[in-house]
C-alpha cells in the first residue's frame, strides 16, 4: 500500500491543473496520514476525477453531448437510471464519436505517466492489478 500510495502521490504532483477544477479540489484535500487505505482511496479517487476531467472534454471535442455519451456507452435503460428523460435509441452515427472519445481520453492522459519511470509505471499498473483483485474477493 505504501508503494501504491507514493507512485499515486507523484502522479497527482504533476498535474497541471488549471483547468481541473475537480481534480484541482480533490487534490487539495488533506490526505490521511495514519490510514493507507484511506490514502489510497483517496488518491484513487483524484486520479479518477483527473481522467473523469480528461474524459468530459473529450466528449465534448468529439461532438458528443452528455446525454450523446452516456446513451452510446451504457445504453437507453442505464441512461434513463441515470435520470436522462426519454435518451432515446443509440444512434450508430454516433459510435465513431464515442471511439474518438475515448482515444482522446487516453492521449489526455498519458502525459500524467511520463512522471513515472517505464519501470515505475509497470509496477504502478501492477499495484493497481493487486488493489482491483483485493476489490474484488
Amino acid at each position: 500500500m505504501e508503494r501504491f500510495n507514493l507512485l499515486a502521490q507523484q502522479l497527482i504532483d504533476t498535474v497541471d491543473a488549471v483547468l481541473l477544477p475537480l481534480f484541482a479540489g480533490w487534490r487539495a484535500q488533506p490526505v490521511p496520514v495514519d490510514d493507507p487505505v484511506g490514502a489510497a482511496t483517496q488518491r484513487v479517487h483524484v486520479l479518477r476525477e483527473h481522467r473523469g476531467a480528461c474524459h468530459l472534454a473529450a466528449v465534448r471535442l468529439s461532438g458528443l453531448s452528455a446525454r450523446e455519451a452516456m446513451v452510446v456507452h451504457l445504453g437507453v435503460e442505464q441512461a434513463a437510471h441515470y435520470g436522462w428523460r426519454e435518451p432515446g435509441p443509440a444512434a450508430t452515427a454516433l459510435i465513431p464519436r464515442w471511439q474518438r472519445a475515448e482515444r482522446l481520453t487516453n492521449e489526455l492522459q498519458a502525459p500524467l505517466y511520463v512522471a513515472l519511470s517505464a519501470r515505475q509505471r509497470a509496477e504502478f499498473a501492477q499495484l493497481v492489478d493487486v488493489l482491483t483483485s483485493a476489490r474484488h474477493s
